[in-house]
Parts: C-alpha cells; sequence; structure tokens
C-alpha cells in the first residue's frame, strides 16, 4: 500500500485567526494620540460649563441681594439711603458665605424720590472662578432681575 498524502483545506476563519498579530508601534502612537485629542476636548467643555454655573451662581446672588435689600426697605421700618449689603447681613435679611463679595460695605443700594431701589456693584466685588465682575451700578429691580453672565461677566 502507498503512502496517501491528504491536504485538508483550512478554512478562511482558521487562516485569519493564525494571521493575527499584536498591533505595531505606529499604530498604537495613533490610537494613543488620538485619545489624547479627545481627552483634552473633554477636559475643555467641561472647563467652560463649571465657569458657566460659577458666573450663573454670582447672578443669582446679585439678584437675591436685591430681593433681600427690597425686603430690608419694606420692613425694617426707617430706612437711611444709601445703605449696604453689609446693613442688610447685619440685620438677618441676607444670609450670604463671606468668600462671595470682596466687600459687602462697597455693594449700595440707593432709594430715590419715588421710592425706587437701585443697587450698585462696583467691579471686582463678586468672583466667579478666576473671573471677577465689571462693574453694574445704579441698577434697578427690572435690570438686575434681567441680569445675565454676559453682562456680569464680559467677554476680554
Amino acid at each position: 500500500m502507498a503512502n496517501v498524502l491528504v491536504l485538508k483545506e483550512e478554512s478562511r476563519m482558521s487562516r485569519i485567526l493564525k494571521d493575527e498579530r499584536g498591533m505595531t508601534l505606529i499604530e498604537l502612537l495613533a490610537t494613543v494620540v488620538i485619545l489624547a485629542i479627545i481627552a483634552g476636548i473633554g477636559v475643555s467643555a467641561i472647563g467652560r460649563v463649571i465657569q458657566n454655573s460659577r458666573e450663573d451662581a454670582a447672578v443669582a446672588e446679585i439678584q437675591q441681594a436685591l430681593n433681600s435689600a427690597k425686603l430690608y426697605q419694606s420692613t425694617a421700618g426707617t430706612v437711611t439711603s444709601p445703605f449696604t449689603l453689609k446693613t442688610v447681613i447685619d440685620e438677618g435679611y441676607h444670609d450670604t458665605p463671606t468668600s462671595t463679595w470682596a466687600s459687602t460695605d462697597d455693594i449700595k443700594f440707593t432709594i430715590d424720590s419715588n421710592g425706587v431701589l437701585t443697587m450698585s456693584v462696583p467691579s471686582g466685588q463678586l468672583k466667579a472662578g478666576n473671573e471677577t465682575n465689571a462693574d453694574f451700578l445704579g441698577k434697578t429691580s427690572e435690570q438686575v432681575l434681567g441680569l445675565t453672565r454676559s453682562v456680569l461677566f464680559p467677554a476680554p
């Protein structure tokens, strides 16, 4: 009897699996660079969201300070004009962390002859992250309630 050699045809899938190799150094480097770019975009986007939140909190703080001053004006009896945010805080009408304002003595409220309350916040009194507020002087209730972060923290 003669020796017979039988050749089996290798399936396509087994050929692909046998040919499997690791990633080359260039492929690995390209993958790392792509991931770094994606991470950089994500970090800057998150930074902008955090800064916007801090600026929105500063806007809300100014609006709350005005509402506290209105409450002080309407319930404290005789109020001399002008008065400061420090007075409103000392009288118990507003509760704010000490780190919120640079100086509560510099935040002024004025009552005109018609009883209209205006608020003045000089620049640099309120900090949102690395940004400080622009001048916000002599503003009425409507202007304070319509305040946006782009007005309080204008782009340089």
